[in-house]
């Protein structure tokens, strides 16, 4: 079992803050968001800060990145500073 956690913007469009999921890689876990929750879900999805266990999907293979159970995805907000 792997656990989708949502934070700012997108949980207020999905109205939770996490679900578990038996989906297998980034890309599907994007896919079910758009089916699921609408295009703004997935627009707010696709702009986040996608991390696996903490750690961005860049370090792995971005959207292809494989899930393994116990895996939390999570769609963190893009911040920005000066």
């Amino acid at each position: 079992m792997k656990l989708i956690r949502y934070y700012a913007p997108i949980r207020a469009i999905v109205k939770k803050e996490s679900e578990e999921t038996e989906l297998c890689s980034v890309k599907d876990v994007l896919e079910y968001v758009k089916s699921s929750y609408g295009k703004e879900a997935f627009s707010a999805a696709k702009s986040s800060l996608i991390v696996i266990n903490d750690v961005s999907i860049g370090l792995y293979q971005g959207m292809k990145t494989r899930l393994n159970d116990g895996d939390i995805v999570g769609f963190l907000p893009v911040c920005g500073g000066g």
